[in-house]
């Protein structure tokens, strides 16, 4: 509640000074005035919501004089008030009580803003005041609640076949080993090649004969390597294989055309082993993939 004039008396605390608490009747625990606020329950000075360094003496006395205000505050109710059980020069202590006040407030006590002096009996609370309560803590928001994130799906198990792996680098090393009798035959029968490049209308003959062995030396060379990295457990064979891979499948597509350079062969079997032979890169692919597991995750 607002005091209508400064003459007016705020009813609704009684002082325990000597104690240094304020007994509430109707729970207000907060004096204002103007851009100062004096908590009475916990005895501190603010100004603009910052705390202001005062004694506790002072801050007793200026606690008595606010909740009076308008009234004269006699110096005998002052020494009772908040020196009742001491024996000390409480006309000097007053005084700098004052005078603390004074420098707290920046009061000038020619010109008093807050606090008036009567010479010789006591002091008269001026300024209008405001009773009410102490502002309480802000209560912290509870937190969000976030749902708990699922796991991450785990990653399939990498593919493995259901066969030793000592069976599956025996049947890689068999598969090598066929494409190089392959080559050695095309190296050696170089007469057959020819009639059979003729047969298939892959002319001229001294230009498509040149590639072929050109390709069947190249194809050695890469079975070679193949059958040393995989053969011998290299630790990289698996990755060097599938940066291998695409280069693989085109030279296999090639040679899997080789059925028909066999001479008396019939149409139908020459077929199935077109689609034999195109199969091939794919299942040493997963064979390398069963060895190496790691290299396909």
């Amino acid at each position: 509640m607002r005091c209508q004039h400064a003459w007016c008396r705020v009813r609704f605390f009684q002082i325990d000074l000597a104690a240094g608490m304020v007994i509430e009747k109707f729970q207000p625990t907060v004096v204002r005035f103007e851009m100062f606020e004096l908590d009475l329950r916990a005895l501190e000075l603010r100004k603009n919501g910052h705390k202001i360094h005062l004694p506790l003496q002072p801050t007793r006395l200026l606690a008595l004089l606010v909740t009076h205000p308008g009234e004269l505050v006699t110096r005998d109710e002052i020494e009772k008030k908040l020196w009742p059980d001491h024996i000390v020069d409480f006309e000097h202590a007053i005084n700098d009580a004052i005078k603390r006040i004074r420098r707290a407030l920046l009061d000038d006590p020619d010109k008093p803003k807050y606090i008036e002096t009567l010479h010789g009996r006591g002091y008269r609370f001026i300024a209008t005041v405001e009773a009410g309560h102490a502002e309480p803590p802000p209560v912290p928001s509870p937190d969000p609640v976030v749902p708990p994130t699922p796991p991450a799906p785990a990653p399939p198990p990498p593919f493995v076949l259901p066969i030793p792996n000592r069976l599956s680098r025996l049947l890689f090393v068999a598969i090598q080993f066929g494409y190089l009798a392959l080559y050695s035959a095309v190296l050696h029968y170089p007469d057959g090649v020819d009639q059979a490049l003729i047969a298939l209308g892959l002319t001229p003959i001294h230009v498509t004969l040149r590639l072929v062995i050109l390709l069947a030396m190249c194809s050695i060379a890469v079975r070679i390597y193949l059958l040393s990295s995989v053969g011998w457990n290299h630790p990289e064979a698996g990755a060097k294989f599938r940066r291998l891979f695409p280069i693989l499948v085109v030279i296999d597509g090639l040679w899997a055309a080789s059925p028909l350079l066999v001479e008396g062969v019939d149409v139908g079997v020459a077929l199935a082993g077109i689609a034999g032979l195109a199969y091939v890169p794919f299942a040493q692919r997963t064979l390398v993939r069963s060895l190496y597991p790691d290299t396909y995750k």
